[in-house]
């Protein structure tokens, strides 16, 4: 009820707003509005959602001189406050002192002004932007158009989950599982801003667990990344035991354990331990990012989700060397002739056969060791800071500085530039000459 009272109340401030942002672009163009030039570097801001995605993200384009900065609400348990760089309630001084419900009804405003003034990009999540609990929010990219800005729309979860449009019904039944009716009761939201970021975005993202996405405009198998600096594999680590002669460490990190098919993995895990196999199973459940990382990096075996994809805990296994199983079933078709899926080291594994993909890897540890550095190898290369300096590159060569560049086939495992930019840069870092 309070959030609708202030939405209402919200209203009475769009004409002064809309006065204002009149008032800058007339007189002060050279302050607010963005001009695209090919010698300047855009600047960069990443929000709304707290996602890990957008700090690494904004952290690896900050190291080739961007001036990018994140902008969140809050910060999630499982990390830290210092992830992020502006919080919405400390960007000014005087939110201190006022009332919270008044800080509530004008910081959205006043937070637009101010990240107006110092960005030009601004990558939102496809649940909205820094207007989104305003009645502006369907109208904020055209705003930020009228000042010659850029939106970059992202996907991460919750944000797409449309489900009349999913075409995996078991990633549907936990959805509605876990969520119930509000899964439902939001579908109508979900959808106005998928269409919303589909007509109006300068630039649109889909990866491999959004099937209720219609616009993409690059096709990675998933777009996010890890620190692969920090997620790194630990020389402290080559256990080579096979189940008999010592025990195998399997880890798992489930948000949802429906959605990840848990239960399925632990029934497994204990059909094994009956049949005499030594195996000690972590369950990486409600625990910080540093607790977890610890763990995994003791660990042989990661499995990701049975459901589809993977994601954020699959990169961070594979960044560090781990075996990492995850669900492929769904239709792959479109990443694998026309992106890097092929090249995915993920061992493939459902509900249905995660007992056979599971004693295989717990027998065969050489071939867990060989796996591992697939997967550093695969990290590296499409999931670290440096991946995401190429990839981010080129998109802004587009949208930004208008070069014809054909993000659509960057990924292109014949005709793509992508594997030739990375060897590129790989061996500019490393003093070695580049190739022709």
């Amino acid at each position: 009820m309070k959030s609708k009272i202030r939405y209402a109340a919200s209203a009475f401030l769009i004409p002064p707003f809309l006065l204002i942002l009149t008032i800058l672009r007339l007189v002060l163009p050279a302050k607010f509005v963005s001009r695209s030039l090919p010698e300047r570097k855009p600047r960069l801001l990443w929000g709304c959602t707290p996602i890990a995605n957008i700090k690494y993200s904004s952290r690896a384009m900050s190291r080739i001189g961007y001036h990018s900065r994140t902008f969140v609400p809050t910060f999630y348990a499982i990390g830290d406050k210092q992830d992020y760089d502006l919080y919405r309630n400390e960007i000014f001084a005087m939110y201190k002192w006022l009332p919270k419900h008044l800080v509530a009804l004008i910081e959205p405003y006043l937070s637009f002004l101010y990240l107006l003034r110092h960005f030009d990009i601004f990558h939102y999540f496809f649940d909205g932007g820094i207007l989104a609990g305003t009645p502006l929010r369907y109208l904020e990219i055209q705003l930020l158009h009228c000042f010659r800005k850029r939106v970059v729309a992202m996907p991460y979860g919750a944000d797409v989950h449309d489900l009349q449009g999913m075409r995996n019904n078991v990633y549907k039944f936990g959805q509605i599982y876990h969520y119930g009716r509000r899964a439902s009761k939001n579908r109508k939201s979900i959808r106005s801003w998928i269409d919303y970021f589909s007509t109006y975005a300068d630039f649109c993202f889909t990866s491999i667990n959004f099937d209720s996405l219609y616009r993409w405009d690059i096709l990675p198998v998933s777009y996010i990344s890890v620190d692969t600096d920090y997620w790194t594999p630990s020389a402290e680590h080559a256990p080579m035991h096979d189940g008999k002669n010592g025990p195998v460490l399997i880890a798992h990190s489930p948000n949802h354990r429906i959605i990840k098919g848990t239960d399925y993995l632990i029934a497994a895990i204990e059909r094994l331990k009956t049949e005499g196999y030594q195996i000690e199973f972590f369950l990486l459940e409600k625990m910080k990012n540093t607790e977890v990382r610890r763990i995994l990096e003791q660990s042989d075996i990661l499995v990701e989700l049975l459901i589809c994809g993977y994601g954020l805990s699959g990169m961070e296994g594979l960044a560090l060397g781990k075996p990492v199983i995850s669900n492929f079933q769904t239709d792959t078709s479109v990443l694998r002739y026309y992106s890097y899926m092929d090249e995915c080291p993920i061992v493939q594994a459902s509900i249905d056969t995660i007992y056979e993909k599971l004693k295989w890897l717990v027998e065969n540890p050489e071939i867990r060791a060989d796996i591992g550095k697939k997967s550093r190898r695969y990290a590296e290369k499409y999931h670290s800071g440096l991946s995401q300096q190429i990839m981010w590159g080129q998109i802004y060569k587009k949208i930004w500085h208008g070069e014809d560049v054909d993000l659509m086939m960057l990924y292109h495992p014949l005709l793509g530039n992508y594997s030739r930019l990375y060897d590129e840069a790989v061996n500019d870092a490393s003093g070695v000459e580049p190739k022709c």
